[in-house]
């Protein structure tokens, strides 16, 4: 699970226990074990969103770093804003989420590059070389975005007309939202 997918989560669970009491305090544990992380991860991410303003923590005099969390209303507002919500911590995607046809879209783009006649054996493989490449860094659980740029670029370069394809692909918005959720991840967002 990435950072933004645990510090979504924790809002949530924060927001779900301030609509029921508001002044409950969820403990490390009951932050924890629905999350399935262990201690340092908790520490990190629930101290960034206090440092962002999201929650607020009770810290004792010595030993852990806090004892409860709860939402604050700025958490509050980020949570009923939807939109902004899925921006600051979009949902996790998997490289299930790359649909079969968007796949087959590559098997298809790469079988037209390989028959375009006016190009070389070189530019050929050098294009399917990359657009495979694409096509594994999506299927990864933790794609990243500039590994894929650098390829699209490099696409670009060398045939424009590829490139254009590939963008069409690239714009379904599974392929998007996967590579959001990358940019996001690389920027720490």
């Amino acid at each position: 699970m990435t950072n933004a997918a645990i510090r979504r989560k924790m809002l949530q669970l924060l927001y779900e226990s301030f609509m029921e009491h508001p002044y409950n305090r969820m403990t490390p544990k009951e932050l924890r074990e629905p999350l399935g992380i262990g201690l340092k991860e908790l520490h990190f991410n629930i101290i960034y969103l206090e440092e962002k303003g999201y929650v607020e923590l009770s810290k004792p005099l010595e030993g852990s770093i806090f004892v409860g969390a709860r939402i604050t209303p700025r958490g509050v507002d980020l949570i009923e804003d939807e939109y902004e919500f899925n921006v600051l911590f979009p949902e996790q995607t998997s490289a299930s989420s790359v649909p079969n046809e968007v796949l087959e879209q590559f098997d298809v783009l790469t079988k037209q590059t390989s028959e375009i006649p006016d190009l070389s054996d070189d530019s050929k493989e050098l294009i399917i070389e990359e657009l495979k490449s694409i096509q594994a860094e999506l299927n990864k659980k933790e794609p990243l975005y500039s590994e894929i740029k650098k390829n699209v670029d490099h696409i670009k370069d060398r045939n424009p007309d590829i490139w254009r394809k590939l963008m069409e692909i690239i714009r379904e918005p599974a392929i998007a939202r996967i590579l959001s959720h990358a940019a996001r991840n690389e920027l720490g967002i």
